[in-house]
């Protein structure tokens, strides 16, 4: 299934969801680096900008001090954790059926004549 045919909001329900199904230590070390991430884009310019802040605020170096971990095991757990996110949702996208129910009566009483009605089963 293309993942750009479905919903902006379902995408992101469901990758949310699917870091909340990650373990307890793998889900705080993604979302931290995550949180950090977010902020530096937030600081950012541009892209070029981004990508000097990325290197000199690195949220990797930052989640091993953090952590208290060294940053090669940093690395493994989020490389992990993205592995875990895109196997799961790559799963879940498999699994996504949608319903056309434009036909079905509260639907029907739509005047529009364009508007279809869907809905979403996983």
């Amino acid at each position: 299934m293309d993942m750009n045919l479905i919903n902006p909001i379902l995408v992101e329900f469901l990758y949310r969801s699917t870091i909340e199904s990650l373990p307890s230590t793998m889900r705080e070390i993604y979302r931290f680096i995550e949180c950090e991430e977010d902020e530096l884009e937030r600081m950012a310019v541009n892209e070029s900008h981004f990508i000097k802040l990325m290197n000199e605020k690195s949220p990797i170096r930052k989640a091993a001090e953090h952590f208290s971990l060294k940053v090669p095991h940093i690395k493994a757990v989020i490389n992990q954790a993205q592995g875990e996110i895109d196997r799961t949702m790559i799963e879940r996208y498999k699994r996504i059926k949608w319903i056309d129910m434009t036909d079905y009566k509260p639907a029907a009483k739509n005047k529009i004549k364009s508007k279809r009605s869907f809905v979403f089963v996983n």
